[in-house]
C-alpha cells in the first residue's frame, strides 16, 4: 500500500466509496504536497460527518449524534476512571449522564416500530461483549474479594473501564446506522445536540476541577477538550 492510499483509506467509509477512487487519482497527480490538504480533509470529514454521503436527512442526523455520543460517552467514563475516590465529583458526572440521555432522546430520529425493533437487537447483539467482560469482571472481584498483585489489579481495571469504552463505541455505531426513516424535527435535533455538547463541557469542568485538586498534565488536557465540545458538536445546516 502506498502513502497516498493509506491517508485516503483515512477517510470514513462513507466518504470513500463515493468519491474515494477520485481522491486516489488526484493524490498521485498532485503528489507529496497534497499530503497536508489531504489531512485537513480527514480531520474535517470525522468532525463534520453530516457532510459524508447519507441515504436520508434521518442517516445525516444519526451520525452527527454518533459522533456526540463517542464524545460525552467516552470523556464520562474517562474523567470518572481520573477521579476515582475523589470526594463530591461523581455525583456531577450522574448529572452529565443524565443530561447526555435527555440529549439523546431529543436529537436521535425516531424509526418506525418494526425498525426501533430491529436496531434494538442489533444493539443488544453489540453489547453482549462488553456485558459479558464487565460481569467477568466483577465476578473475578467479588470472588477474590479484591486482592490482587500489581499486574493483575491494572490488567483488571483495563477491562473494567475498557468494557465500559467497548460499549459507548458500539453504542455510537448503532446510532449512525440508524435510516432511512423520518428525521428528527429541526429544532429538536438541534436541541439535542447542544444538550450533549453542553454535557460534554460540564464533563469537562468537572475533569479541570479535579486537575486542581490532583495536578496532573492528562487531565487537564481531557479537560480542555471537552470544554471545546461545543465548538464542532455544533448540529451543521446540512443535518437538519
Amino acid at each position: 500500500m502506498t502513502v497516498a492510499q493509506g491517508l485516503v483509506r483515512l477517510y470514513p467509509r462513507a466518504f470513500r466509496d463515493r468519491w474515494g477512487a477520485d481522491l486516489a487519482v488526484e493524490v498521485r497527480t498532485s503528489g507529496p504536497r497534497s499530503w497536508p490538504n489531504l489531512l485537513a480533509g480527514v480531520a474535517d470529514m470525522w468532525l463534520h460527518p453530516a457532510a459524508w454521503p447519507a441515504r436520508s436527512a434521518a442517516q445525516r442526523q444519526a451520525r452527527v449524534v454518533a459522533m456526540a455520543v463517542i464524545v460525552t460517552g467516552i470523556g464520562w467514563f474517562a474523567t470518572h476512571l481520573m477521579v476515582e475516590g475523589t470526594r463530591g465529583l461523581p455525583r456531577m458526572l450522574d448529572v452529565c449522564a443524565v443530561a447526555v440521555v435527555a440529549g439523546l432522546l431529543l436529537a436521535v430520529p425516531r424509526p418506525a416500530p418494526a425498525t426501533l425493533t430491529a436496531i434494538g437487537r442489533r444493539l443488544l447483539r453489540r453489547l453482549a461483549g462488553p456485558a459479558v467482560l464487565g460481569v467477568a469482571v466483577v465476578a473475578v472481584v467479588h470472588g477474590t474479594g479484591g486482592s490482587f498483585v500489581p499486574p493483575i489489579r491494572l490488567a483488571v481495571l483495563a477491562c473494567w473501564w475498557g468494557s465500559w469504552g467497548w460499549a459507548v463505541i458500539q453504542v455510537a455505531r448503532t446510532i449512525a446506522g440508524v435510516g432511512p426513516d423520518p428525521a428528527a424535527p429541526p429544532w429538536r435535533f438541534r436541541f439535542g445536540v447542544r444538550v450533549l455538547a453542553a454535557a460534554a463541557a460540564a464533563t469537562g469542568a468537572t475533569q479541570l476541577v479535579a486537575a486542581v485538586t490532583d495536578p496532573a498534565p492528562g487531565p487537564a488536557a481531557l479537560g480542555l477538550c471537552l470544554l471545546a465540545a461545543p465548538l464542532f458538536l455544533r448540529p451543521p445546516a446540512a443535518a437538519a
